[in-house]
């Protein structure tokens, strides 16, 4: 949930992809979902229930009424929206109903069991979250022992050639992250287990490893003023015991660390509990140094994290060192939670300025240790494994075949009876798994408990069945599956670090084909072998964990759902890497696979990563045939109701053009009374799309436009010529993370596909690749980290090369993986870019349109007068035909020919918000049909293919709308009652109600009614086509001329077709406008102001800039000649 800046509008590449149409089922062959030709623009009109939007439904925290409910529903019906998703929240949503419903009591099922029948009876597709809150599988029936885990270890030192006899040291006990860290929530509302934190553990191993340098001598420790910190403290195995160094007003600070003597050091450990902040980022660098004579040499950065940072260093001796803290220069995301104009900003986890920092752990040590072994064995996350790969070739760690497994040798009551072999002292780690404690959020107290296991099959099957069977018990068994609940929604996973279950040792040796244990001590940063070595066992621990994550709770979940009759929308990782897990693969599940797009002011703001995670799940769909791809649309921050369709379209659009064709609106927040309004809302979070949103009843353009989108990118299938294959240590989202990732095509539509999907989704056809979902490639781009490849795959690929595949990218360098023969596979990539390429090629180039050129696979979709990410487009294979949707991302007029890849068939130009489709001219040239086209700021339009051309050229006239009229004179304007405007006023001239003398019509906010008359001129001729522009409109009009609706006007130009409603003579209009709330809530900020609406959390200051309100023209009647 993070806002990332550094994208323009510039960047955003031109081309995109979308959902191969298929059936539910994951494994069945694709069907293609394609409304019958004759029927295609009748549905454009009018669209079915599946193209409509969904929506997110929040209850929150127990402020739930039938009333409500019913009223919500209906509106929604009434608007056009399709389905809606149901979470039960809470982020201290105040109680404003007489009696709280509380989960799963029977006052709250007897009112889920309403809205489930509510929504069958307007047949509105019910989803339910896979959790109470919104992430993820987790609640008060999970027991400790299926909790979340991670791998904890106590460690013995002892003198080599002497008997150990005794217990060995105790096991960390304690619930959190990393050892003995403590677990410590941020999320606002939170309401974490009550009392005592559920705890859970067990044994894993014990495995001696031999010490290659003695312990240093414990140092003295002091700030810069020479205060002294307690040793014990920094060096002890407690986590919770600390510090405190205080930081100057630059966020500078110091820790001397002196030793007896001179020492040599190579590796060290620091921990800064708290640090790292969601939003907030790491607001502080740390350095190692030495001191040099008079002054301090730098040793190495220290990456800090909201777990300790173990680094491997240059051998560096000296008496004297120096942890140096200073400003880091991030912001982190801060940058998200910019409120809009002149509203209130809130950042629940704002701890105020830094004034210190506190300190659990810094260690120096004589040996070298895994370099950031804590992010490489999965306890926190780094975007890019390979760029932190530890290329020190001179450390040496212990031999693999003298680490020695004493398991067996531990009596049942934790006694070790062991005489260590001479020649070394031995470091004894005893392993074993504790809870890290988290718990599902952010849902009521009633309904928070622990996370499951998210790596064990069987107790996420405990768990969901458990969900499940509280649902059906709920609304009856007619009422879930084909009727009432029909689907089930996963969220994007927020849930921390794990990487630890029960059954980790025995996944991981049927999976990589090597034993985990004698390798456990390289989780606990002790080097086996060397480092390299110990960085593939890594890649195949981080590899394992990623997989489980996949089958285990993704698999788990998805199967159990579809027992029960569900089918599964399925977010995955949304915001860069939160936790260890391949995007694509976690999705592959999903019957609908789900990604995220939040608002932002401008493209600079727009978050990259986002953009990943839409084209991840897009990829996802056309790979495996599914045939929706679905979003959660529009996530807004600190902007309370101060969104309309016009600022929104720019949103809506780039997910069209991402992939997207199933937009979820993210959110319409349930409102159980209708005397507090605009009312609920999921705290700064979400839209404010529901019933009491102030153009409400003026929705269904809007809606009808996201639908109509929607259905034209379900047809067909997807064409895509690039499978880009992301490599196997990234998820996509990682590789979007701070921008987008370079070589992607600019003329060609691309898929991106794992190493799974090489294996079992694609085969050959010919020269192309073909996926089980139906969806065809031209050739495969080696991309993201498929620098270091795994020998399966690269055997994979050269099958795929040799069976008459095109492959485009440099030869891969290795293997990052222990479970591989290096050998072999340096001789098989040597075969594959030395020609050795069968029926197919590889072109040895990271330059993919040059690679795409060499292979002669002509550009799909190009335009002249267009800059590389002016236009993005999506290109759709019919039965009968071609379509592309083309969206114009700049805020300016693009012009130019554009070049489709389709000869044969006329074009025609369908416009969403209209529902309507009018010819083109175009040629024929070289393959391609070439239209001269005009996109308007930020139009999104799409040229369809499917009427024979009978002709070569065809050049169409295109007259320009000529005025007739100018409506200058007097309009009354009737106000929605209540909310503290007149009745009605007259307006001798248009003008922004916003600038109006009456603070009631000033700060009004709902809806106006504009009425007056006006003569047709005589100059109006038959057969033209007859336009009213509005000028400018705050926010959404209707237009109604002699009684009949003419349409709507919700964004540039404000443009109404009123040629089936006036007549000659004189003509009565009237236009209903619809604002937004902003301006009503900045009236009631007003000092001594009588407050008309309610709200839960502050929304605007009194000095906030009030917003564009109601018709302000000037409003023209214009005339478009008959062709």
């Amino acid at each position: 949930m993070t806002i990332r800046q550094g994208l323009t509008a510039a960047t955003i590449l031109a081309t995109t992809t979308l959902l191969t149409p298929a059936t539910l089922a994951q494994t069945a062959p694709a069907a293609q979902t394609t409304v019958a030709a004759d029927t295609l623009e009748q549905q454009f009109r009018d669209p079915p229930s599946e193209a409509r939007p969904r929506v997110w439904w929040h209850w929150m925290n127990g402020n739930i009424s039938k009333d409500g409910i019913a009223k919500d529903l209906a509106w929604m019906k009434r608007v056009g929206i399709g389905g809606l998703q149901n979470f039960d929240a809470n982020l201290d949503t105040p109680q404003v109903v007489d009696k709280r419903l509380v989960y799963m009591t029977p006052e709250w099922k007897d009112a889920f069991r309403f809205a489930a029948s509510e929504a069958d009876r307007l047949g509105l597709e019910l989803a339910i979250a896979a959790s109470p809150g919104w992430s993820e599988t987790g609640g008060p029936w999970v027991k400790p022992q299926d909790g979340m885990k991670k791998l904890v270890w106590s460690e013995l030192t002892v003198a080599g050639g002497k008997p150990v006899r005794g217990a060995l040291p105790a096991l960390p006990q304690v619930t959190g992250p990393f050892q003995t860290a403590p677990l410590v929530e941020n999320m606002p509302g939170h309401a974490a287990v009550a009392g005592v934190q559920p705890s859970a553990s067990g044994e894993v191993a014990v495995i001696a490893v031999p010490v290659t340098e003695p312990a240093l001598p414990l140092p003295t420790y002091a700030l810069a003023d020479g205060t002294a910190l307690h040793a014990f403290t920094l060096n002890d195995a407690f986590l919770q015991s600390v510090v405190k160094v205080p930081l100057d007003s630059s966020l500078s600070g110091a820790v001397l660390v002196r030793f007896p003597r001179a020492v040599t050091v190579r590796s060290l450990r620091l921990f800064l509990p708290g640090i790292k902040l969601p939003f907030r980022g790491v607001p502080i660098k740390a350095a190692l140094e030495v001191r040099e004579g008079e002054g301090w040499r730098k040793v190495a950065d220290i990456p800090l994290g909201s777990v300790p940072t173990t680094r491997s260093v240059p051998a560096t001796t000296g008496s004297e060192f120096r942890l140096a803290l200073a400003d880091s220069g991030d912001k982190g995301n801060l940058d998200m939670l910019n409120a809009a104009p002149g509203a209130v900003a809130i950042n629940f986890f704002d701890t105020g300025p830094l004034t210190s920092v506190t300190i659990a752990d810094f260690q120096l040590f004589a040996d070298a240790r895994v370099d950031r072994a804590e992010e490489k064995a999965g306890y926190e996350t780094v975007l890019d494994y390979h760029a932190i790969a530890s290329t020190d070739a001179s450390a040496i760690g212990a031999e693999p075949a003298r680490v020695v497994d004493l398991t067996d040798r531990v009596r049942p009551d934790g006694t070790l009876d062991w005489t260590a072999p001479k020649g070394s002292n031995w470091r004894i780690l005893r392993f074993g798994w504790s809870l890290t404690g988290k718990t599902n959020h952010p849902a009521p107290p009633e309904a928070t408990g622990l996370e499951v296991d998210k790596y064990d099959a069987a107790a996420v099957r405990r768990y969901i069945e458990t969900y499940l069977g509280m649902y059906r018990d709920a609304v009856g068994p007619d009422l879930i599956g084909k009727r009432g609940v029909q689907a089930l929604l996963t969220d994007s996973i927020e849930v921390g670090n794990a990487n630890w279950t029960p059954a980790m040792e025995a996944e991981f040796a049927a999976r990589r084909g090597y034993a985990l244990r004698p390798w456990l001590p390289v989780l606990a940063g002790t080097v086996i072998g060397s480092p390299a070595q110990s960085e593939r066992f890594l890649f195949d621990f981080r590899t394992t964990l990623a997989e489980l994550l996949a089958d285990k709770h993704y698999g788990t979940i998805a199967q159990v759902a579809h027992e029960q009759g569900l089918k599964v929308y399925g977010e995955a990782l949304e915001d860069k890497r939160p936790m260890l897990g391949d995007d694509l693969a976690m999705r592959a599940h999903a019957d609908v696979p789900m990604a995220a797009l939040w608002t932002y002011a401008d493209e600079s703001k727009l978050r990259t990563t986002l953009l990943g995670d839409m084209r991840g799940a897009a990829s996802v769909a056309h790979v495996y045939g599914k045939p929706f791809v679905a979003a959660e649309s529009m996530t807004a921050v600190n902007a309370p109701w101060d969104f309309a369709p016009s600022n929104l379209k720019k949103v809506i659009d780039l997910e069209f053009a991402s992939g997207i064709n199933r937009p979820v609106i993210h959110t319409s927040v349930h409102q159980p009374a209708d005397d507090k309004q605009p009312g609920l809302s999921l705290a700064i979070f979400g839209q404010y799309f529901n019933r009491h949103e102030a153009w409400a009843e003026l929705a269904k353009p809007w809606v009808d436009y996201i639908a109509r989108t929607s259905l034209m990118l379900q047809q067909g299938r997807n064409v895509a010529d690039v499978a880009w294959f992301i490599g196997e240590d990234s998820p996509v989202t990682a590789l979007y993370a701070e921008k987008i990732p370079a070589n992607l095509p600019t003329a060609h539509a691309w898929d991106f596909v794992n190493a799974a999907m090489l294996a079992d989704a694609l085969r050959n056809d010919g020269a192309e690749v073909v996926s089980t979902g139906g969806a065809r490639y031209r050739a495969i781009y080696l991309g993201g980290t498929s620098q270091a490849m795994t020998l399966p795959t690269l055997e994979r690929l050269a099958a795929l090369v040799r069976g008459g595949a095109t492959v485009i990218g440099e030869k891969p360098r290795a293997t990052p993986s222990k479970a591989d023969d290096a050998a072999r596979f340096a001789a098989l990539a040597d075969a594959l870019w030395s020609g050795d390429a069968g029926k197919g090629r590889v072109i040895a180039t990271q330059a993919i349109d040059t690679g795409l050129q060499q292979a002669g696979i002509a550009p799909d979709f190009t335009m002249s007068g267009a800059a590389t990410g002016d236009v993005m487009f999506v290109h759709r294979k019919l039965p009968d035909g071609e379509v592309w949707f083309l969206n114009n991302r700049r805020n300016a007029t693009v012009a130019g020919e554009a070049r489709f890849r389709v000869t044969g068939l006329q074009p025609e130009v369908w416009r969403a918000e209209t529902g309507k489709a009018e010819p083109l001219s175009y040629r024929s040239e070289s393959g391609h049909t070439v239209v001269p086209m005009s996109l308007l700021p930020e139009d999104a339009v799409f040229v369809v293919f499917r009427k024979p051309a009978v002709k070569p050229a065809v050049t169409l006239p295109s007259p320009a709308p000529v005025t007739l009229a100018t409506l200058d004179g007097a309009w009354t304007v009737a106000f929605q009652p209540g909310r503290g405007a007149p009745a009605s006023i007259t307006l001798p001239k248009l003008a922004p109600l916003e600038q109006h003398a009456d603070p009631g019509v000033k700060h009004f906010s709902g809806i106006a009614t504009y009425s007056t008359t006006f003569t047709l001129p005589k100059a109006a001729k038959p057969g033209e086509a007859l336009w009213l522009n509005l000028g400018q409109v705050g926010e959404i009009a209707e237009v109604t001329v002699n009684g009949k609706l003419a349409g709507h006007a919700w964004h540039k130009p404000w443009r109404v077709d009123i040629s089936a409603a006036a007549k000659r003579g004189r003509n009565t209009l009237q236009v209903r406008v619809g604002n937004l709330w902003v301006n009503r809530l900045i009236g009631d900020a007003q000092p001594d102001a009588q407050k008309i609406t309610f709200t839960t959390v502050p929304t605007y200051r009194p000095d906030a800039p009030l917003r564009p309100s109601g018709l302000a023209g000037p409003v023209v009647i214009e005339a478009s000649p008959a062709p």
